[in-house]
């Protein structure tokens, strides 16, 4: 009943093992860059991580769309998020 060296003991019959290796594919640089400039306008704007993510993560009317997920899609998003943050500063 001898193991090898670092192989782990099989489980029990009927246990299993409670978690798993799971890979993620990093973000590409590009939609990580406009993330990145979304969340900092966001920021500017609001001041507080609240408000902040609930701006960037919740359906906005005028967008029609989550504002995070508009800006990391594309430039066109991105520019569409900090210009409505720019007029929200403006009409404050």
């Amino acid at each position: 009943m001898s193991e090898a060296i670092g192989t782990p003991p099989a489980p029990e019959q009927g246990r299993s093992i409670a978690f798993s290796k799971r890979r993620y594919s990093p973000i590409p640089v590009e939609q990580s860059r406009r993330q990145s400039r979304a969340v900092e306008a966001a920021w500017r704007h609001f001041g507080e991580p609240g408000p902040v993510i609930a701006f960037l993560n919740t359906r906005n009317e005028v967008l029609d769309a989550r504002p995070l997920h508009l800006a990391v899609e594309s430039d066109e998003g991105l520019e569409r998020v900090e210009r409505l943050l720019e007029q929200l500063t403006l009409d404050a």
